[in-house]
């Protein structure tokens, strides 16, 4: 799959047969003023920094309201000790906090080894703003060696209001 960003105005053109991949992210329904933004991803295709404009972001100063992880293919691994991290990180790579949405004490391979498991996210991003950068996910396993394994993150945030 070729893309192809226009550096002036920042539009992507797509050439050639194109596959989508749901790590890029979709922003979901609103509910009044809260926003959802949702990730799907496999084991070997986690969420990460990358200088494409394509992922889907939260915008800067936003309040997150709630996040959850939603197991879709239980998660295994060589070692059977491989947690995730699934926080924030700016659009530049600097981790605005690396398990911020969801800790990697809620998201051991005890809980993302079973199938149809949520976790709701209790990180230190939730139920707060996420600062002055614009925050897009990351998901890193704290040893790399996964084997299986395909979930969705779904995050609720509330857009700072500026003006009346």
């Amino acid at each position: 799959m070729t893309i192809e960003t226009a550096a002036v105005r920042g539009v992507a053109v797509h050439y050639g047969p194109r596959v989508t991949t749901g790590k890029y992210g979709r922003y979901g329904n609103e509910t009044g003023s809260v926003k959802t933004a949702e990730w799907t991803f496999n084991y070997d295709d986690l969420p990460a920094y990358d200088t494409d404009i394509l992922g889907v972001s939260i915008p800067a100063y936003a309040k997150i309201v709630s996040a959850r992880l939603e197991v879709l293919t239980a998660f295994t691994s060589t070692s059977t000790t491989t947690d995730l991290l699934i926080g924030l990180e700016s659009a530049v790579g600097v981790a605005i906090d690396a398990d911020g949405l969801i800790a990697a004490a809620q998201a051991t391979q005890t809980a993302i080894g079973t199938r149809g498991l949520g976790v709701v996210g209790a990180g230190a991003l939730v139920g707060t703003g996420i600062g002055a950068a614009a925050g897009k996910l990351v998901v890193a396993p704290s040893v790399d060696d996964l084997l299986t394994g395909k979930a969705r993150v779904v995050v609720e945030y509330i857009v700072e209001k500026v003006g009346n």
